[in-house]
């Protein structure tokens, strides 16, 4: 693809007329909205969101005792993962992973991946759209939020540095509700086709020069929106998108999923103060042609996921051991009963997983079992943890953040579940946060 030059990417654009290619958002005024010094040496937060309800029952499938029994003969008897094919896990007899995980398997073998089983929404909700929209959000029935609970994380931060040139990223082709309210958010989905819209040519030289001059030193918002424009061009337009070579040997899958994570790598290895990167990747609703061991709809996915995962640990630990953390999330799980099509249908419980150099690697959370008795609603896996906890454990002893009321509004039980490491602050629970008083609370 042609690369386009700062030139190219003011044409025709306006003072604030922004035409995106590639799913771009530009975000801005981060400094008219927050005070605090800020720390530019910040962990990342590579949060990856699985929509469409993954079938966790077959990413993680029993191994042994009552559960495979119920699992493999009851449950899925056309779609179960056998316990011959399913990958060994370091002292876990109980479950394993899909055989096309071997990424997260060697991962999870090295004590740097952590599954929390069950977790969940407090309430279940089988809708994609109301379940991804309370978890985007950060609320729990509540849809009407102005923001995602990602813009009440970066408005409560004491670190997040003023000048941040790109504190969060979401490398996708739609937004997210996670950053809504969040006008400092960069959306965009393909770097080299980063660019506007282009008017004229031969206004271009003029355009280049007059919108330099006007926004040299920014006084108004918008302003402000073409300065964080002409800077935001020039750093991604800067970098070598082409010939990147990962660290580690790092190999990153082919496919959209692949190329998101290597994007992360990138912009974080390029000091844009990156600091969180919201991964939305799709294709997880496998009511039909799920297939089952290494073939079939579900396997591809598996494996996608699991060599992007492997290969961004691998990359990013050449450089920045210990200061990045990824956490994978669905919107519910499927039913533990497959489907007439040999599939499965919308559920509840799900396991998350937590990778990192600071993760204590292992299994964590109750997993609630497999007997008809044991069910939720008489189908589903039961939620035995809240989300929130598992996210919660991350925002406070890696991000620092411990606003964790403002951030989840109607959260105020936050339960450790020692899966990473991290100076454990005590959480704030006050809704009513104002960040103009956050120095207050230390």
């Amino acid at each position: 693809m042609k690369k386009i030059n700062r030139r190219n990417f003011l044409k025709g654009s306006g003072l604030v007329s922004v035409a995106s290619l590639g799913g771009m958002q530009l975000g801005f005024a981060k400094q008219l909205l927050k005070g605090g010094t800020g720390d530019s040496n910040r962990d990342l937060l590579v949060y990856v969101f699985l929509n469409g309800g993954m079938d966790g029952l077959n990413l993680v499938p029993p191994r042994a005792g009552n559960d495979y029994t119920q699992y493999s003969t009851v449950l899925r008897p056309n779609l179960h993962i056998p316990n011959t094919m399913s990958l060994p896990l370091n002292g876990q007899n109980a479950f394993g992973l899909h055989p096309s995980a071997t990424g997260m398997a060697s991962l999870f073998n090295s004590g740097k991946m952590a599954i929390v089983q069950a977790t969940g929404l407090v309430e279940s909700n089988r809708s994609h759209f109301e379940a991804t929209r309370y978890l985007e959000l950060g609320t729990q029935g509540a849809s009407n939020s102005g923001t995602g609970w990602l813009t009440r994380y970066f408005n409560s931060s004491l670190h997040t540095p003023d000048d941040a040139v790109m504190p969060s990223i979401v490398p996708s082709y739609n937004n997210t509700d996670a950053v809504l309210g969040d006008p400092t958010a960069l959306v965009m989905a393909d770097p080299q086709g980063f660019s506007l819209s282009d008017g004229h040519w031969a206004w271009g030289n003029v355009m280049q020069d007059v919108l330099a001059e006007i926004n040299a030193t920014p006084n108004s918002l918008a302003q402000l929106v073409a300065h964080q424009v002409l800077n935001a061009s020039d750093i991604i337009q800067g970098i070598d998108w082409e010939n990147y070579t990962p660290g580690n040997n790092a190999e990153y899958p082919l496919g959209f999923f692949g190329e998101q994570m290597r994007t992360v790598a990138q912009l974080y290895k390029s000091d844009v103060n990156l600091e969180v990167a919201y991964v939305p990747t799709g294709g997880w609703d496998t009511h039909v042609g799920q297939g089952t061991g290494t073939t079939g709809q579900f396997a591809d996915l598996v494996s996608e996921l699991s060599a992007g995962l492997y290969a961004l640990y691998q990359d990013l630990s050449a450089s920045h051991n210990g200061k990045f953390t990824l956490i994978v999330q669905s919107e519910f799980g499927r039913r533990a009963y497959e489907n007439s099509d040999q599939s499965t249908d919308h559920g509840y419980g799900n396991p998350m997983f937590v990778i990192g150099d600071n993760v204590n690697g292992g299994f964590y959370g109750q997993f609630p079992g497999l007997a008809a008795n044991q069910l939720f609603e008489d189908g589903d896996v039961e939620a035995t943890v809240d989300y929130r906890d598992v996210v919660s454990e991350v925002l406070l002893k890696r991000q620092k953040n411990r606003f964790l009321g403002y951030i989840f509004p109607d959260y105020s039980d936050y339960t450790p579940l020692g899966l990473i490491n991290g100076a454990d602050l005590s959480p704030v629970y006050e809704v009513d946060y104002d960040p103009i008083f956050a120095a207050g609370f230390d």
